[in-house]
């Protein structure tokens, strides 16, 4: 149940990634377009948690477990990875390229998601670092690998930008850990949300402002609304993750999700394709054995957990 619905969120993903790399190029600022996705889901949350009194007593717990000390500062600063995560990706990307950011970003997820549940940081509690997890981590990274591997023709490698965009995924996972851990406090992922997107806004603001003041510049801004509709699919992908965090952990979240971002790609490509280019077998194989990679590790961790039970 909550690995079909964190696919289903993770093929959103993807589609949020095309409609954001379009917005981006049609400003002309990376910075810029990522700033106004994330206004945008922002400008959504407002009217949904400030519109349902649910939410608006959400936001009361959490102001009240603040001031009673219950929740801790850090646990508000999800917000600045997805800031994080949308700064690198403006910035890297043209320097490695699409493939490369992929790889090193996953590869930061996979392996900091091992630690992060590990430690215990997630509300779904501690995890042993187990083969079958390890096994399962490793294969998603190669799948993966082979996924992109047209894209990586002609790319840079450039170790700064690589280092950065693996600390980029280190911080994703730790994201996700402690948006679950808000998400008890709040109760609604709405309102989880509605903190994750202020704090992004503020990250991001701050980025374009540094960004316009080293020379950067925005164009004109699109008429074409759907352009402006990445931030809302990318409130879907928060409140979801907020909430099942909690039941899966974020190693196997991060791995149903990745898997999703590449059935997205597929059908993207398949249905709406970005170029004339056909369907990359690579990407079909590297979807495949990310959907086999996932079944056999899930398989032998329940009978690891079941032995040990």
């Amino acid at each position: 149940m909550y690995g079909l619905v964190t696919i289903i969120v993770g093929a959103l993903v993807a589609v949020q990634s095309r409609i954001n790399g379009q917005l981006a190029t049609t400003v002309h600022n990376g910075i810029a377009g990522a700033l106004l996705s994330n206004l945008a889901g922002w400008v959504f949350l407002w009217a949904l948690v400030f519109g349902l009194r649910a939410e608006r007593l959400a936001l009361k717990k959490v102001i009240s477990a603040w001031k009673n000390k219950k929740i801790k500062w850090w646990e508000f600063t999800g917000g600045l990875g997805g800031g994080f995560f949308l700064s690198m990706q403006s910035i890297n990307v043209p320097q490695i390229g699409v493939a490369i950011f992929t790889i090193a970003t996953i590869g930061g997820q996979t392996v900091t998601s091992l630690i992060v549940d590990k430690i215990g940081i997630s509300p779904s509690g501690k995890k042993h670092i187990t083969i079958p997890r390890v096994v399962g981590a490793v294969t998603t990274l190669v799948a993966v690998t082979i996924a992109v591997k047209p894209e990586l023709t002609g790319t840079t490698f450039k170790l700064v930008p690589i280092v950065l965009t693996v600390l980029v995924g280190a911080v994703v996972a730790f994201q996700q850990a402690i948006n679950g851990r808000l998400n008890v406090v709040t109760g609604r992922p709405l309102a989880t949300s509605w903190i994750n997107f202020s704090i992004g806004s503020m990250v991001l603001t701050t980025a374009l402002v540094i960004n316009l003041l080293n020379g950067g510049h925005i164009s004109k801004l699109p008429s074409n609304p759907w352009l402006y509709l990445g931030g809302p699919l990318g409130l879907f992908y928060i409140a979801i993750s907020a909430y099942v965090v909690k039941h899966m952990g974020v190693l196997n979240f991060i791995l149903f999700s990745v898997t999703g971002q590449l059935i997205g790609a597929l059908l993207l490509d398949w249905l709406v394709p970005a170029t004339k280019n056909p369907v990359s077998g690579y990407l079909i194989f590297g979807t495949l054995m990310t959907l086999a990679s996932i079944a056999a590790s899930q398989l032998f961790e329940n009978k690891v957990t079941n032995r040990q039970r």
